[in-house]
Parts: C-alpha cells; sequence; structure tokens
C-alpha cells in the first residue's frame, strides 16, 4: 500500500502539474502586441493610441468628470481604452498564445472583438432604462476582420467588428452606476451568435444582461469559416469608400480568445491541490518548477 509519505508527494506533484496546466490553458486570452497601425484619414483625432487595443476589454471608465461602469448603455470612452481606426486604416495585433479553433469552444466560438458600440436607451420609463423598441445601436460603423497563423496570409471573416455585442463589464449594478460592481462578467464567454438585435426590443436593462449569460458581450467569431486550425494575428480594416461625404470608422477595445470547457475544471482541480502543494512549499519548490510552476 501507498505510504502517507509517497502519497502526499504525489499530491503535491499533481498540483504542481495542474497548476501548469492551468496557466498554460489561461496564458495569453487578450492580444499582446500591436504589429502595426494606420490611423486612416477618418480616425477620431487624439484615439491613435494602438496600445489601447492590447490585454483586457474595458469594465470601467475612471474619468474625473464623468466615472462610470461600462455598459450595453455606456461604452469606454477614454483615449486610454480605444483606437480609432479610420478609412484607409488598419490594425494587427498578435496573441502571444494562439487562438484555436475548436467545436467544443462555447456556441463554437473561438475569437471575441470588443468596440464600443453601445444600445439606445429608452429612458420614458426613469429611472428604469430600457431598450427603445426596435432597439437601436450606436456606433457602429464597420470595419472588416481578417486572421493569419503566420502574420503574412490573411483570410476575412464574415463578421464586422464593432456591432453586436456592446459590451457588458458587470453582473451587478445599474447602466450608468458611477462605483464598479462586485460581479465580474466573463469577457472570454461569448454572447449566444444566434441572437440578434431584435431579441432586444423593448427589454429592461436588468433582461438584456440575463440575455448575456454571464458573458462580457463582443463580436463573436467561429475561426471554422477560415480554414485555419488557429491564428495567431488578427486585423481590423476600414475600407475607403471614395466618398468625401462619409467618414466610417470603427473604434477598438481589445480582442479575447475562448477558452477551452476543461479549462474551469481544470483551474477548480488546481485550488483544490494547492493547499497541500503550499504545505510543501519549502521541501519541494525545486521539483515544482521542473514543471512549470511555483508552489
Amino acid at each position: 500500500m501507498m505510504s502517507w509519505r509517497l502519497s502526499g508527494r504525489f499530491v503535491f506533484i499533481s498540483a504542481c502539474a495542474v497548476l501548469a496546466l492551468g496557466r498554460a490553458a489561461l496564458a495569453g486570452p487578450w492580444a499582446a502586441q500591436v504589429v502595426s497601425y494606420d490611423a486612416g484619414s477618418t480616425a477620431v483625432p487624439g484615439f491613435t493610441s494602438a496600445d489601447a487595443a492590447l490585454g483586457e476589454p474595458s469594465r470601467f471608465t475612471n474619468d474625473a468628470s464623468f466615472p462610470g461602469v461600462v455598459s450595453l448603455f455606456n461604452p469606454a470612452f477614454l483615449p486610454s481604452q480605444i483606437v480609432s481606426i479610420g478609412e484607409g486604416g488598419h490594425l494587427t495585433v498578435r496573441f502571444d498564445e494562439p487562438v484555436s479553433e475548436s467545436a467544443s469552444h462555447l456556441y463554437g466560438i473561438d475569437l471575441i472583438i470588443f468596440g464600443n458600440a453601445f444600445f439606445a436607451g429608452d429612458f420614458s420609463m426613469f429611472p428604469e432604462v430600457r431598450q427603445q423598441d426596435p432597439a437601436t445601436l450606436f456606433d457602429t460603423d464597420a470595419g472588416w476582420i481578417e486572421v493569419s497563423a503566420d502574420g503574412v496570409n490573411f483570410v476575412r471573416v464574415a463578421e464586422l467588428a464593432d456591432r453586436l455585442f456592446p459590451t457588458q463589464g458587470y453582473l451587478d449594478g445599474g447602466p450608468f452606476d458611477v462605483l464598479p460592481g462586485a460581479s465580474l462578467t466573463d469577457f472570454r464567454r461569448p454572447v449566444n451568435p444566434a441572437l440578434t438585435l431584435a431579441d432586444f426590443d423593448g427589454l429592461s436593462y436588468a433582461d438584456s444582461v440575463a440575455l448575456y449569460d454571464g458573458s462580457g458581450g463582443g463580436t463573436p467569431i467561429d475561426l471554422a469559416q477560415t480554414g485555419l486550425a488557429s491564428v495567431s494575428y488578427v486585423r481590423v480594416s476600414v475600407p475607403d469608400d471614395g466618398n468625401p461625404d462619409t467618414a466610417h470608422k470603427a473604434e477598438i477595445d481589445a480582442f479575447a480568445s475562448v477558452p477551452e470547457p476543461a479549462t474551469a475544471a481544470v483551474m477548480l482541480l488546481a485550488m483544490a491541490l494547492i493547499g497541500p502543494a503550499r504545505r510543501r512549499r519549502a521541501r519541494g519548490e525545486s521539483r515544482c518548477r521542473g514543471f512549470g510552476a511555483r508552489a
């Protein structure tokens, strides 16, 4: 029979292995590098810092004059939060970890792009804010989306950036709260792509958030349409329509990869084992590092 000493050592090593697997599964879920950026001719002045599109999407706008949560009716609006792409311009970003195409991902969605489109509110029942009927989106000038595995050969996808679904930062609170919420949405969980704008017609704010089912919104993209097994590069561009009377553009906040369904279970197991692992830290830290994790 396995001794307690051997059993404890096995649990410790398992914790290290699970933590390493968990870190690998969660590594690099956001765009990590701007490869190239051209603001184009109609980008919003002052909103041309491409680095604004890196990292996690915005949950809260910490503006001295108008602080507030990012919600279906209240998008991110600071130059540090969004980057504008005008006609003839583009933004290309790279992920540290490739975004994989997998039918096992929720709704088959692999990639999510966050812009700053937002719903128009119906304030006729103030102080409750509802969707208009029919529901209406503002700031939806869209950009073409292209993806690439090597940064050279790009494939265009069917979706357009900066439309459905507006970003939602929190599950609790109201759409214009001036303090952050306590319950976070999941920026790596896509909204059901079968939903359309009409599904939001006349809904209350709470019912609209409920339709998101815990998601933080964003444009959901299924990479199966591209024929690529994974991508590391995403490009958003705005074509020049040649009409001087128009000013098409797109604003981008962030890019996110959708995790495998097993990721949550892996992390729960890691947390269950981390207690015993920490008690053995002094004795086994070097061996744990061999698995790619620290106790």
